[in-house]
């Protein structure tokens, strides 16, 4: 359901769109612009902040996505969808594909003269812990984990669904019948279509985990493709060391750009 509130007083426009599931919620999803600062607690605070609440005997994560330049604010204004609703919609491709992620409630967006300054998703909260908890297994449980993961990612792509931002911040665990499950969040960065073993390979260079845990991922997802340990080897550490220079300079990027453009 989607419903647009006006105020020409300020020029503002706010855009809700409320998943048929969860009517019920829908005043409560129209306040969260003005109210987000005091709902619930804080649960994650850096470039985005996520908040939970509780309300109708239903826990909800709401995440606000950080400031947003002049540039993305035109482009998601009038070229392309919103990182609240690519998180919303994207959720909805991975649940219809059979995948673990938070159930969507709502996404919202906030213009003002005509641009947008804001945005929210709105999503169930899960138990499921993230992959950076991994550390605090058992050894054969870290195992049986990075297995399952691996498995887990080879499905994914199977169904060609690819992950923008695959890390283990991003991948939440939970061990149900003697397996490992898993839920993926941050899924506005995800694509779709044919995906080899070579585009496969370098999201496992994302995952940030030591070299140990690395390879055994590694051998895994390359022996679910049939390719050779010492190319999956020399494929996984090149796009890692790449990931890592990679990030290095969009930090810099970022920095100068708050520079550039100080609150």
């Amino acid at each position: 359901m989607t419903k647009l509130q006006k105020y020409p007083w300020h020029v503002m426009m706010t855009k809700v769109v409320v998943h048929p599931n969860y009517r019920h919620l829908e005043d409560y999803v129209r306040e969260i612009p003005a109210r987000f600062h005091s709902l619930g607690k804080i649960i994650h605070k850096d470039r985005n902040t996520l908040r939970r609440d509780e309300i109708a005997d239903t826990a909800l994560v709401i995440k606000s996505y950080g400031r947003i330049y002049l540039p993305n604010r035109i482009r998601y204004t009038y070229f392309y969808p919103s990182k609240a609703q690519r998180a919303y919609d994207y959720a909805g491709v991975l649940l219809e594909n059979g995948f673990r992620t938070p159930q969507p409630v709502a996404y919202i967006e906030c213009f003002e003269r005509g641009l947008l300054t804001n945005s929210y998703f709105v999503s169930e909260y899960t138990d499921f812990q993230p992959l950076k908890t991994i550390q605090s297994l058992p050894s054969y449980d870290q195992t049986t984990l990075l297995e399952d993961l691996a498995t887990f990612t080879y499905r994914l792509h199977q169904s060609h669904i690819y992950h923008g931002d695959y890390s283990i911040g991003n991948i939440l665990y939970k061990k149900i019948d003697g397996r490992f499950e898993f839920s993926l969040v941050d899924n506005n960065r995800m694509k779709f279509g044919p995906i080899n073993f070579r585009r496969g390979i370098r999201t496992m260079g994302r995952l940030g985990l030591p070299a140990e845990q690395l390879v055994a991922i590694g051998k895994m997802y390359g022996r679910l493709w049939n390719v050779d340990e010492i190319v999956v080897m020399e494929r996984l550490f090149h796009y890692q060391k790449s990931q890592r220079d990679s990030h290095i300079l969009k930090q810099s990027g970022k920095l100068l750009l708050r520079k550039l453009n100080p609150a």
